[in-house]
């Protein structure tokens, strides 16, 4: 079987990019957790399988208190060691990312995420998961570009390095 290649821009990455910009303000995390939003932002950064991101937000969870095993858990989309709301934030942020929060299939668990988020919180989990797509699958694209990975091995090992 071959080797899955990660997702690069899309017309679903551009809209996402749109609906990140209609809600700025929620997509710089205003009104969420600084924990959790690092938190979503590597799990999202995991399922675009955008190794820049992941390497400069591995940091930043530090920097909001997430522990290695946090840390390694989004990065593994596992959700199962997470108290009940991190868990409903990170999957709904899953089906976000891959485009199916609005397919039949996961009315339930979207309408779950929404009982147990208010109205602002989910405007932040929303704009922060649009965003990170769009940067992930900008990433993805750009890495695709001859010399590429070099510029993205230097960048990872200088974040490594602070």
């Amino acid at each position: 079987m071959p080797a899955m290649r990660p997702p690069v821009l899309s017309l679903h990455a551009v809209r996402s990019l749109a609906r990140a910009l209609v809600r700025w303000p929620a997509a710089h995390g205003r009104g969420l957790d600084p924990a959790l939003r690092e938190r979503i932002i590597l799990h999202v950064s995991a399922v675009n399988a955008c190794d820049v991101c992941t390497a400069f937000h591995v940091r930043a969870a530090e920097g909001e208190g997430l522990g290695g095993d946090d840390i390694a858990a989004a990065c593994a989309l596992d959700l199962a060691p997470r108290d009940e709301r991190t868990r409903l934030a990170l999957h709904y942020a899953e089906l976000r990312t891959l485009g199916l929060d609005d397919a039949p299939a996961h009315a339930g668990a979207v309408a779950t995420f929404e009982r147990h988020y208010d109205d602002r919180e989910q405007a932040a989990i929303r704009a922060t998961v649009d965003l990170f797509t769009f940067n992930n699958r900008f990433n993805n694209t750009w890495e695709r570009l001859p010399g590429a990975g070099v510029v993205r091995r230097l960048l990872i090992d200088r974040v490594a390095r602070r």
